[in-house]
């Protein structure tokens, strides 16, 4: 006889964890972009190139925002 333990799982909490560690990855990405235009002083380019990868970070989270807003059935607990 086989005692084994099988955890329980949750879509809705995969879900919510995954979109949250997203988040989070993103956000930690736009604070670190921001804070290296100090490190370009004089470097037009280079805070070009800053400025376009903070706005697709930006769009990154808009879309996991719309996704979530628009999908509020998966990150319910039934």
């Amino acid at each position: 006889m086989t005692d084994k333990h099988t955890p329980p799982f949750s879509k809705t909490f995969v879900l919510k964890t995954t979109s949250r560690h997203i988040r989070r990855s993103v956000d930690i990405s736009i604070r670190k972009s921001y804070d290296r235009m100090s490190d370009f002083p004089g470097d037009s380019a280079k805070k070009q190139e800053i400025f376009e990868t903070l706005d697709v970070l930006h769009k990154m989270r808009k879309l996991m925002d719309d996704f979530q807003e628009h999908n509020k059935h998966l990150f319910k607990d039934n």
